[in-house]
């Protein structure tokens, strides 16, 4: 797995919009700076996501978000099993700052 990059939070910030779900990230972003931790907002935020992905357009976004941290095409995406997908995100959620990142996409959202 990549590390989060600036590209992604911007790649994020179209997920959001389109999935309708900036208030839940406000408050992702808000439990991690009261304290929570952050594996389990980052729990919360990927079961968020998937709940998203009911919309064929924004499941679209998650695969190419997913794919371009894992460095492979979105169709490979579809296909992983929910182990690959639990274990990349524990990697995901142990390899980078979720604090920072989280605010960012906050950020970027209460911009637009």
């Amino acid at each position: 797995m990549k590390k989060l990059a600036l590209k992604h939070a911007f790649l994020l910030a179209r997920i959001i919009k389109a999935a309708n779900i900036r208030a839940e990230i406000v408050q992702f972003a808000s439990e991690i700076q009261s304290g929570k931790s952050a594996d389990e907002v980052g729990m919360e935020f990927i079961i968020t996501m998937i709940q998203a992905a009911a919309d064929e357009n924004v499941e679209k976004k998650i695969y190419e978000l997913y794919a371009e941290l894992k460095g492979v095409k979105p169709e490979e995406i579809s296909e992983y099993d929910f182990a690959t997908v639990k274990a990349d995100m524990k990697a995901l959620v142990a390899e980078n700052n979720l604090k920072d990142f989280f605010q960012s996409v906050s950020a970027l959202m209460s911009k637009q």
